[in-house]
């Protein structure tokens, strides 16, 4: 079985290093990180295109919301996991609405938003297998 690819985009390379060695743990191993959201996009455009994408919302250059978009333009199978700090419920119902599979907040323990993430994280990747 093939494991799912995953990209990470977060403007803090140690955040970036954590979710990677976390999703590791956990048996993904085709995973990619960047910095910036047109990075990660120029990347999805050149191929592979990601199972999974996990994404702060803010990350400099575009929001999430413009990230969302064209993430959907270019593939409607990618499944886009926004790992924030914005602690703002208005703003997780309007991104899962309009498509986003999942908000999970960064809590002022990293540790258990990022075990919250990889616990989501698999449950979909349980649910992609199923339907790959």
């Amino acid at each position: 079985m093939k494991s799912p690819v995953v990209f990470v985009i977060d403007r803090n390379p140690i955040h970036n290093s954590l979710i990677k060695y976390h999703l590791n743990v956990n048996k993904f191993f085709s995973i990619q990180t960047f910095r910036s959201g047109e990075e990660c996009l120029y990347r999805i455009n050149k191929g592979p295109i990601p199972d999974f994408l996990i994404s702060d919302y803010d990350v400099g250059d575009i929001t999430g919301f413009d990230l969302l978009k064209k993430v959907q333009v270019i593939s409607s199978t990618i499944h886009v996991i926004f790992f924030s700090s914005y602690d703002d419920p208005i703003l997780a119902v309007r991104l899962l609405d309009s498509g986003a599979a999942d908000y999970i907040v960064k809590t002022g323990k990293l540790e258990m938003g990022i075990a919250e993430l990889v616990k989501n994280v698999k449950f979909l990747a349980k649910e992609w297998v199923l339907f790959k």
